[in-house]
């Protein structure tokens, strides 16, 4: 996913010295398709368009075990399929519906320049969807660039959820046990 444009995204492709096609999502479709809450993934689709394997945050190239199922699965081998986890939590469709238009909204306002307000329709999404990691990334993305490109700096990443999730549990919006659903 790169709501910035696929030009962001070709370094990490280069990195990745991707033989295959590469999906570069700048509109979040994969999330509404797949439901997904965090970032980096990883989705095996055959030739006729079947999704064979998925892993939802985590996937990396510098992972053996995620190049080893990409390669087993261009080579045509059966795929070892493990049960991908849960979401930790289902918005019902009403919420879903909320979240997909604050966030195509934001979309919409930051393909205009309007970046500051495009942070507040992203920012409202987070508060429906409070453990959506993605949406979470897009504002930083907004708001922090040199965070993500032209590298990831997955150690500010970590410190930027610690505080936010520090306030967040400050203002009453988590608890200890995470971020309850807004509703």
């Amino acid at each position: 996913m790169e709501h910035n444009g696929r030009d962001l995204a070709r370094p990490y492709v280069e990195r990745a010295r991707a033989e295959y096609p590469v999906l570069v999502d700048e509109e979040s479709i994969t999330t509404e398709l797949f439901d997904f809450k965090v970032v980096p993934n990883g989705v095996l689709v055959d030739e006729d368009g079947i999704v064979r394997w998925t892993k939802f945050g985590g996937f990396s190239i510098d992972n053996s075990a995620d190049v080893a199922m990409v390669e087993n699965f261009l080579a045509g081998a059966p795929l070892d399929v493990a049960a991908a986890p849960g979401n930790p939590y289902e918005l019902d469709m009403t919420e879903r519906e909320l979240v997909e238009t604050h966030l195509r909204y934001g979309r919409l306002l930051a393909s205009l320049g309007r970046k500051d307000e495009s942070v507040a329709e992203w920012q409202a999404a987070l508060r429906r969807d409070p453990q959506n990691l993605v949406i979470r990334k897009q504002i930083w993305a907004a708001v922090y660039p040199e965070k993500f490109h032209p590298t990831i700096d997955f150690t500010w990443q970590s410190v930027q959820l610690a505080h936010e999730r520090e306030i967040e549990l400050a203002s009453g919006i988590c608890g200890p046990d995470g971020c309850p659903i807004h509703r």
